[in-house]
């Protein structure tokens, strides 16, 4: 089981610079520019900061490259939730300058995307909550998101807490998407990357205290059942729900079930420390 570090034990990063203030704060809706040796120019990540201590922070993952908004934005459809579900919440949404799989090519130093999510996207939003100790740091994600994000919980036990994921393209049967082959950049790459290979890979890590929370009943109903059935063989505790209905895209009739199950899950995660809403 994870537990959150002092800010003293906040990974270092120490290729990542971020455009930010001396006193390493932000203000509300903030939209950080970095200067990250893992990508392109241009990446930025967009913190939401709430009024009150920050007892959580909640990483939304991309399903575009860029500031992408074919399939909307996550940080506009989290600002439609109830308060109860964002209350203490510190969101934020990073991007890419190539598709988002969340991997690292083979080849191509500008296109380390794992390495620029982990030594530059979550230092920087750590850096933002200034002289607070670190929170929990959790997962959020749709799509490729939810592969993504299911990929660094197995790769990263100890950083981040909790991943919930709704309508993942992960587990079924199929082909490698062209994207992911792309920014994979090699058979070996993408074996490294497997999510399926991930979970069995380091399932022992995860058969604590449930850290999965797999929402279904939109378009990829196949990954749903596939991702439910791997993680019941390989015993790793999670919670299934198939009553979130919604278009595969950003959406807060997906979202406000997927928060509700990620606090739940916190809540068990760290049993006895005060990790629900504050008061302002």
């Amino acid at each position: 089981m994870p537990s959150p570090p002092s800010a003293s034990e906040r990974p270092a990063s120490p290729h990542s610079r971020a455009n930010l203030p001396g006193a390493l704060t932000v203000p509300t809706g903030a939209r950080i520019l970095l200067e990250s040796p893992f990508q392109q120019p241009g990446t930025q990540v967009t913190v939401i900061l709430p009024e009150q201590r920050v007892r959580r922070i909640v990483l939304a993952l991309p399903v575009e490259k860029g500031d992408g908004k074919k399939y909307g934005r996550s940080l506009d459809e989290i600002g439609r939730l109830p308060a109860d579900l964002r209350d203490a919440t510190a969101f934020a949404a990073p991007t890419f300058s190539e598709s988002p799989w969340l991997v690292n090519h083979a080849t191509r130093a500008d296109c380390q995307q794992e390495d620029h999510f982990v030594r530059v996207v979550v230092p920087t939003v750590l850096a933002a909550l200034g002289g607070q100790d670190r929170p929990p740091v959790h997962l959020l994600g749709f799509s490729k998101g939810g592969f993504a994000a299911l990929n660094l919980l197995t790769r990263h036990p100890d950083l981040f807490a909790v991943a919930s994921v709704w309508d993942p393209s992960l587990l079924s049967d199929r082909p490698p998407h062209p994207q992911l082959v792309d920014v994979a950049g090699s058979t070996a790459r993408l074996d490294e990357y497997d999510v399926r290979q991930n979970l069995r890979r380091h399932a022992q890590a995860l058969r604590g205290a449930g850290r999965i929370a797999l929402g279904g009943v939109g378009t990829l109903e196949a990954d749903w059942t596939a991702g439910h059935q791997l993680l019941e063989a390989l015993e790793i505790p999670h919670h299934a729900y198939r009553d979130a209905p919604a278009e595969h895209r950003w959406d807060a009739a997906w979202l406000a079930p997927a928060m509700r199950h990620l606090l739940a899950l916190e809540a068990r995660l760290y049993p006895g420390q005060d990790q629900g809403p504050a008061e302002g």
